[in-house]
């Protein structure tokens, strides 16, 4: 479009034009993309959207603690007073949108990629009259998309997740995407809604506390430099309703330049939402398994940064949100990044000086004519040519927004403009480098403190991990108590939880105090407990449970341990990638006390094996546990390390017995994609030894789905260990793979180690959703212990 023209949108008669039709179902009601966009955008929305406006400098009476510093209450007032002094300078401006979204299912092994979305588009957004959204780029990953394409039952809108520009003129806290009352006092304790105490509302200094901090000097093009101070914002209290952040604010104007912020506390849908808790209450969700409870979200990150156009307005630059939501065993990741690039801006003063500058307007008999007008202009620098999108619009807060998109459809999906997926740097975007920056920045700021004692109590099915089976406790029932103390440190987190097994008429319990920070998770904890030989089997959660009750085959060994430790891992948002655990404690043995499985009751010689005869020791020593994983998208090469490190000095109570050992296992795992994804092949291999002498419970065990298909739990033990594994899978849909394997292990002592020694077995498997959910037959190939076994189970590298 040449500078001396402007489309006027009114026809010449003056009357409106008519609007265009309502949207059609497939584009604002269905769609993953859509769905999802909704969905983060609804919890983020619902928790954090703006409710108030500061007052006017005369009336302020500011609560007399609510400033550390003299500093601190200007920048708040200057702050305050500019954001509700809101600029509308801005007419129009016309700028490129880039969106990136991605959600897993979080499992020890790997974050699995189930969403992923790039979206791209030009907004020309004007004051008066209706957004223009110009889409150059749109594409999705999820189970089942491409089969609903080749069944030409998708609509390709359902991957745009970006449907309106930024307003300006509105709160930037995030990015004015919620609606705000001027009126509206944050502190109204007959709110019913759930609401969000922005940091600069009404009645704010007696919810919040402000201190300032350090200076950001920002670089502008024509070479000066523009002084930001830093602005913390520290929660009287520990709650769901505030943030716990810092604002950087331009101290002459009082302009909000960056901001990163978190939830001060996690959001528990049920506990939180007032309208869900009444449903609660009503008896709702009884019949929801504890499986699926509770229904939680931790938002670990937001961070905005703004720019300063042509040193007149303040526009947006980027956003990056990352929290996990939660339904009891299943934790999904999310994350989301926003980037602005500012093409062309008009002022009032501009305006006003239009007719001097030549500036000529076009009218159009119609909507559509102005529409075609504009796509005829609007052909890119790749020779890209635009059409309408006729009869399509969409609304939010009281605004349309119309399209135009490429004639060419399929260009959306390979578009030059669309950025890389959201784990790889690109332009426009924060790096890697600055999120660890504004991390360190939230981790800086003082522990929030924690009003009276938050409880919780749950017991039996109201919990996945309360109710477990197995040959030593047989059925056993637990119960949690949770608490949130206050201490000088911050919100330390208590939990009693313990277990009563009906077989063994044992009570066991753990007691534990955590303190969960921005960047690790501290737990000192005090235990009587049955013990699984390996930590990583999940010997006592859901699966092996059921496979114990229903068909008498239970994989773990256990021994009683009794002491204390402390664990050191990362925040409770972030994946397990590493574990740092000393302790001191009493081993002793256990006997098997129950025999009974549901499909196996009238078997003679009995169900279950004989549990691990363990040595009793009292042992003192450290572990280190490193699990990174690289790479979570399943059409792309995925792999992963697990080191594990173990050290320990023991006696023997009743004797002078004495020893110390140390231990030390690598496994290294590889996906690799194969003709465009349709084909992956996954290889597994791993190696450990023992240093010195340990106790029996301390060997290495193989055997069962996750070392050695195709014989029993425990077929092999020793002091030293090597397996390894090989599959070729077939992939349908992104979400079901079909595959053969072959596996191979031996344990012993590694002086004795033989190649003709090892023990094979191969089989066929199938999985959903890249191996979250695994099916296996198997077979051994070799020595008497080798059975036809059917395996189902969770988290498998294919």
């Amino acid at each position: 479009m040449s500078s001396g023209q402007r489309l006027a949108w009114a026809s010449r008669t003056g009357a409106p034009l008519r609007r265009g039709a309502r949207p059609q179902p497939g584009w604002r009601r269905s769609g993953p993309g859509r769905a999802f966009i909704l969905f983060l955008w609804g919890v983020l929305l619902g928790a954090l959207g703006p409710t108030g406006v500061g007052v006017a400098q005369e009336a302020r009476g500011y609560a007399p603690d609510a400033f550390l510093d003299p500093t601190a209450a200007r920048l708040f007032a200057s702050a305050q007073d500019n954001w509700y002094g809101i600029d509308t300078s801005v007419v129009r401006y016309r700028a490129v949108i880039k969106q990136r979204i991605a959600a897993a299912i979080r499992t020890p092994l790997k974050d699995r990629t189930i969403y992923r979305n790039e979206s791209a588009v030009r907004a020309f957004w004007d004051r008066d009259h209706d957004a223009l959204i110009q889409v150059l780029g749109a594409r999705a990953q999820h189970p089942g998309r491409e089969q609903a394409k080749a069944d030409e039952n998708w609509d390709f809108l359902n991957d745009l997740t970006i449907d309106q520009p930024f307003e300006p003129g509105g709160d930037r806290l995030l990015f004015a995407l919620g609606g705000d009352d001027p009126e509206e006092d944050i502190t109204d304790p007959e709110r019913e809604d759930f609401w969000f105490a922005h940091p600069l509302a009404q009645g704010a200094d007696t919810l919040y506390r402000f201190q300032s901090g350090d200076t950001l000097t920002l670089s502008l093009p024509d070479g000066r430099r523009l002084l930001t101070v830093q602005l913390d914002v520290l929660p009287r209290v520990a709650d769901v309703h505030r943030i716990s952040g810092t604002l950087w604010i331009e101290p002459e104007e009082g302009a909000l330049v960056r901001a990163v912020y978190r939830l001060s506390r996690e959001l528990n849908v049920v506990r939180d939402i007032p309208d869900v808790r009444e449903e609660d209450e009503a008896g709702e969700f009884d019949m929801v398994p504890g499986l699926l409870k509770p229904w939680t979200f931790e938002m670990s990150l937001v961070a905005i940064d703004y720019s300063l156009w042509e040193f007149k307005v303040w526009l947006p630059r980027s956003m990056r949100v990352e929290g996990e939501a939660a339904a009891g065993v299943l934790k999904f990741p999310v994350s989301m990044d926003l980037s602005y690039r500012i093409e062309s801006v008009t002022t009032t003063d501009e305006v006003a000086q239009a007719p001097a500058s030549g500036m000529q307007e076009r009218h159009f008999e119609s909507r559509e004519e102005a529409m075609a007008f504009l796509a005829t202009l609007l052909t890119d620098e790749h020779g890209i040519r635009y059409e309408p999108l006729t009869g399509l619009e969409t609304r939010n807060n009281g605004r349309v927004t119309r399209y135009l998109l490429p004639e060419d459809r399929d260009i959306l999906e390979t578009s030059p403009h669309l950025p890389p997926p959201i784990w790889e740097d690109a332009p426009g975007f924060a790096s890697e480098a600055e999120l660890k920056e504004v991390v360190e920045s939230l981790a800086d700021l003082p522990p929030v403190p924690v009003q009276g004692v938050p409880w919780d109590v749950n017991w039996g099915w109201a919990r996945h991990d309360l109710l477990r089976y197995n040959r030593v406790e047989g059925p056993a029932v637990g119960g949690q108590f949770e608490a949130e103390l206050g201490s000088p440190l911050g919100p330390l987190g208590f939990r009693a939880k313990g277990f009563f097994g009906l077989g063994d008429l044992e009570p066991k319990a753990r007691l534990s105090l955590e303190r969960a920070g921005v960047k690790r998770t501290v737990t000192l904890g005090a235990y009587r407990e049955i013990r699984p030989t390996d930590l990583q089997g999940r010997y006592l959660g859901l699966g092996n449970s059921l496979n114990a009750l229903l068909f008498g085959r239970d994989d773990g060994e256990y021994f009683l341990a009794t002491g204390g430790d402390l664990v050191w891992r990362p925040p409770q948002a972030r994946r397990e990638s590493y574990r740092v655990r000393f302790y001191a404690e009493r081993h002793d043995d256990l006997d098997n006390h129950t025999d009974f499985a549901l499909f196996r009751a009238f078997d003679e010689g009995g169900t279950f094996r004989e549990n691990l005869e363990a040595r009793v020791v009292e042992e003192g020593g450290g572990e280190l546990h490193l699990r990174p994983w690289w790479g979570s998208d399943p059409l792309r090469a995925q792999g992963g390390l697990e080191l594990y490190g173990h050290g320990a000095a023991w006696r023997e109570p009743d004797s002078t017995a004495t020893g110390e050992y140390a231990r030390a296992s690598a496994v290294a795992r590889l996906a690799l994609p194969l003709a465009q994804g349709r084909w992956r092949v996954g290889v597994e291999a791993g190696g450990g030894t023992t240093w010195g002498d340990a106790p029996p419970q301390r060997e290495w065990f193989l055997g069962g789905p996750t070392t050695l298909r195709g014989y029993g739990a425990s077929v092999l033990r020793g002091p030293s260990f090597l397996r390894g594994r090989l599959e070729v899978a077939r992939v349908y849909s992104q979400a079901v793979t079909v595959s053969v394997f072959g596996d191979a292990g031996w344990a012993g002592v590694r002086e004795d180690f033989a190649t003709d020694e090892l023990l094979y077995g191969a089989g066929l498997g199938a999985s959903l959703l890249d191996g979250l959910i695994r099916f296996d037959l198997s077979h051994g190939l070799k020595g008497p212990d080798k059975t036809f076994r059917v395996d189902l189970y969770l988290d498998a590298i294919l």
